[in-house]
C-alpha cells in the first residue's frame, strides 16, 4: 500500500500544470497528506487558480509552486496599494492645500469654502457649469465670451446663492460680468416665483459707481445682456441733464445705474423710491469709501436697513466690487455691512502676469520731459495706444504742451475738463483711426475705464502702491499683453525700489507708500541701534567679568599690603604725612605775600582744630605751622 501511494503521488506531481489547475481529482484512497504549517491565507483576494480543495494539499506540498504563488499575490498587493495612493493624492490635490498660518484668521471660513470649491472651480470651462440660464448664456454667446475668469468662477455662484459678498480682483479681470450676470438671472427668477413686474420709478436693482465713465461702461454691458434676458435698465449720473433722466425713470424699469449723488437727488425729488430695491451693488467700493462718498452711501443705505429690520420687512442683498482694499477701507466695510463675505482672487494686490514693468531711474541732471519723449516715440512708432499719467494738473498741462510742441497729438483727461469733453476725448483716443493715440491724464482715468491700452507711462511716479496698481490696470486687461514704464525721480526712489522688489518676488503691493516705508526704515534703524547698544552692554559686562576673574588670584598677595595700610591709618602716621605733603604744595603755590600765607595757614589750621580732635590732626597742624614759617622767611629773604 505504501508503494502504491508513493507511485500515485509521483504520478500526480508528474502531471502537467494545466491539468492540475483545471481538472479536479477525487481519490478514495486513505492517503494522509499533512498541509504545511506556514500556509499564508490572504483575505479579500480571489484565488489565483480554480483548483478544488482536494488538489491543494498536493500543490502545497510542493516547494516549487509556493514561492511563485506568494510573489504573484505580493505583486497584486503592491499594485493595488499604488493605485489607492494615487487616487488619494488626486483627491487631496482637488481639495487644495491646507491653510497656512498667515491665511488663518478673520476670513478663514470663507477661504475654506473657496478651497472646498477649488476642485470644481479649477475644472470649470464654461459658464453653464456655474448655473447660468439659457437667456444669460445667449448674451454671453453674442459677446463672444465662453470661458469664465477666476473672479467669475468665485462670484457668480455666491451671488446666485443670495449671499452679500465683496468681490476683490485685479483690474481687467471681468468683475462687471461677475455681478451683472447673476443679478439679471435673480431678477428673472423673482419674476417667475413672485410675479414681480417692472414698475415706473421702482427699480429692483441699483448699481452705484463713483464716476460717470464707469456708469456708462456698466450700463453698456447691462444693455448688451438685456437683448437676450429681457430686462430694462437706465442710467442716472452726474454731469447730465435731469429732464431726460426723469423721463427714463417714469417708464417701467428693473435696474438703475448711477452715481450716488444723482441717485439721491432723484429720490429726494420723488423720481425714484426705495420700495422694491432688493439688490444693491457698489462698484469700485474702495474708491467710494476713500474719496468722500461715504456719507451718500450711508444716506442711501439708511432706509433699506430700516426696512429690513422690521419683522415683515423686505431684505436686500449687497455686492461690493473692488480692485484694491486697504485696511482702513476694509474696516469701514466690515462696520457698515456686518456679516458680509470676502471673496478674493489670488491676483489681488499683485502685479498682472501679462504686463511688463520697467523702472527708469533718473538723475537730478536729466530732463524728465526729454526722458518721456525717448520712451514715448518708440512706442508710438509701433502703433501702440499710450496713457501718460501725471500727479497734478500743472504737470499734465506741461506734458501736454511739450508733446504738442514735438508734433505728438494728445487728448486730455483730468478734473478741469468738462464731462462732455472727457467723453469726446475718450472716443477720439479709442477710435481706430489713430488720430490721437496718446492720452495725458491724472489719476481720474486710473479707475473704472475699460480701455484697450498697450503702454502705460508714469511721468510722475505715484505716492503709494494702490495708485500704482490702478494705473497699471489700464493695460493687459483680460489676459492681453501690456507694458508699464515708470520714470523714477530721486524723491520717488525709495517707493519705486520697494515696488520693484515686490513685483520681482510676486508679493502683495497692498500697503506700500512713501510714509509707510519711511516709518519702516526709521523703525528698523531704531531696532538696529537698540541691538548695537545691547551688544555693547554685553561686551562691556563680559570684559568686567573677565577683569574680575583675573584679579582674584592677586587678592591673597595684596592682603599684607592692605593690612599694613590699615595699621598705619590706625596709628595715625600714614595719612597725616600724605595730607601734609599735599598741603605743602598748596601753600607754596598760593603764598604770594606774607599776609595771605599766614591768614590761609591760620584759617586752615583753625578749621582742622575745630573739626577734628584726634592725634592725627594735631600732628598735621604742627607740621603745617612749620611750613608756614618757612614761607615767611623765604618771602623776607626775597
Amino acid at each position: 500500500m505504501g508503494t502504491t501511494a508513493k507511485a500515485l503521488s509521483f504520478s500526480l506531481l508528474s502531471l502537467p500544470k494545466r491539468l492540475s489547475f483545471n481538472r479536479p481529482f477525487n481519490f478514495s484512497l486513505p492517503l494522509h497528506f499533512h498541509p504545511p504549517p506556514h500556509r499564508v491565507v490572504l483575505q479579500r483576494f480571489r484565488p489565483l487558480c480554480t483548483a478544488t480543495a482536494t488538489t491543494e494539499p498536493a500543490i502545497d506540498e510542493t516547494t516549487t509552486l509556493e514561492p511563485i504563488k506568494h510573489s504573484i499575490l505580493l505583486d497584486r498587493l503592491r499594485q493595488r496599494h499604488l493605485k489607492d495612493a494615487a487616487q488619494g493624492s488626486k483627491s487631496t490635490a482637488a481639495t487644495g492645500p491646507p491653510l497656512s498660518g498667515s491665511q488663518k484668521g478673520k476670513y478663514a471660513e470663507n477661504e475654506g469654502s473657496r478651497r472646498k470649491k477649488g476642485g470644481v472651480e479649477a475644472m470649470v470651462s464654461s459658464f453653464e457649469e456655474l448655473g447660468l440660464s439659457e437667456e444669460v448664456m445667449g448674451a454671453l454667446g453674442e459677446m463672444g465670451i465662453s470661458v469664465p475668469t477666476e473672479i467669475q468662477c468665485i462670484g457668480i455662484p455666491a451671488v446666485l446663492n443670495g449671499k452679500s459678498v465683496v468681490l476683490g480682483s485685479h483690474t481687467g479681470s471681468g468683475k462687471t460680468l461677475a455681478y451683472l450676470l447673476p443679478l439679471v438671472q435673480l431678477l428673472r427668477r423673482d419674476e417667475a416665483l413672485h410675479g414681480m413686474l417692472m414698475k415706473p420709478r421702482r427699480p429692483r436693482a441699483v448699481v452705484l459707481c463713483p464716476t460717470r465713465e464707469l456708469c456708462e461702461q456698466v450700463f453698456r454691458v447691462a444693455k448688451s445682456i438685456s437683448h437676450h434676458a429681457r430686462f430694462r435698465s437706465t442710467m442716472v449720473s452726474g454731469g447730465g441733464r435731469l429732464r431726460p433722466q426723469e423721463d427714463s425713470l417714469n417708464s417701467p424699469i428693473d435696474m438703475v445705474v448711477g452715481t450716488p449723488g444723482r441717485v439721491l437727488q432723484h429720490i429726494e425729488e420723488g423720481n425714484m423710491v426705495f420700495g422694491d430695491i432688493r439688490y444693491l451693488v457698489l462698484d469700485e467700493a474702495d474708491t467710494m469709501f476713500d474719496h468722500g462718498f461715504g456719507p451718500d452711501i450711508r444716506k442711501f443705505l439708511g432706509p433699506l436697513k430700516n426696512r429690513a429690520s422690521k419683522p415683515d420687512g423686505l431684505g436686500f442683498q449687497t455686492v461690493l466690487v473692488t480692485a484694491t482694499m486697504t485696511k482702513a477701507v476694509q474696516k469701514l466695510v466690515d462696520e457698515e455691512f456686518q456679516g458680509i463675505f470676502h471673496l478674493r482672487t489670488s491676483s489681488l494686490h499683485k502685479k498682472i502676469a501679462s504686463a511688463r514693468h520697467d523702472f527708469i531711474k533718473l538723475s537730478g541732471s536729466e530732463n524728465k520731459l526729454e526722458a518721456l519723449l525717448q520712451v514715448l516715440e518708440p512706442s508710438l512708432a509701433k502703433g501702440n495706444r499710450v496713457m501718460v499719467f501725471c500727479n497734478t494738473l500743472n504737470s499734465s498741462r506741461a506734458v501736454d504742451h511739450f508733446l504738442n510742441e514735438n508734433q505728438i497729438s494728445t487728448v486730455n483727461y483730468h478734473g478741469e475738463v468738462p464731462a462732455d469733453q472727457r467723453v469726446e476725448n475718450l472716443d477720439r483716443f479709442k477710435s481706430n483711426d489713430g488720430d490721437c493715440p496718446t492720452l495725458v491724464c491724472t489719476d481720474l482715468a486710473a479707475r473704472g475705464l475699460d480701455l484697450d491700452v498697450d503702454h502705460v507711462i508714469m511721468f510722475d511716479f505715484p505716492s503709494n502702491s494702490i495708485d500704482y496698481l490702478h494705473r497699471t490696470g489700464r493695460t493687459a486687461r483680460m489676459g492681453a499683453k501690456g507694458k508699464v514704464t515708470g520714470l523714477v525721480a530721486k524723491k520717488d526712489l525709495i517707493l519705486a525700489t520697494r515696488i520693484e522688489e515686490a513685483i520681482m518676488k510676486n508679493e502683495s503691493l497692498e500697503s506700500l507708500s512713501v510714509d509707510s516705508i519711511r516709518r519702516d526704515l526709521a523703525r528698523s534703524h531704531i531696532n538696529e541701534q537698540k541691538e548695537k547698544n545691547a551688544k555693547m552692554l554685553k561686551a562691556s559686562s563680559s570684559r568686567k567679568k573677565a577683569k574680575a576673574a583675573s584679579t582674584k588670584p592677586t587678592e591673597t598677595h595684596g592682603k599684607a599690603i592692605v593690612t599694613k595700610k590699615n595699621s598705619a591709618t590706625k596709628s595715625g602716621k600714614g595719612p597725616a604725612i600724605s595730607k601734609a605733603k599735599k598741603k605743602v604744595v598748596r601753600v607754596l603755590k598760593t603764598s604770594k605775600s606774607p599776609g595771605t600765607s599766614t591768614s590761609r595757614g591760620t584759617s586752615s589750621s583753625g578749621k582742622r582744630h575745630s573739626n577734628r580732635s584726634s592725634g592725627v590732626v594735631r600732628s598735621s597742624t604742627s607740621k603745617l605751622n612749620v611750613v608756614g614759617f618757612r614761607g615767611r622767611s623765604a618771602v623776607k629773604a626775597g
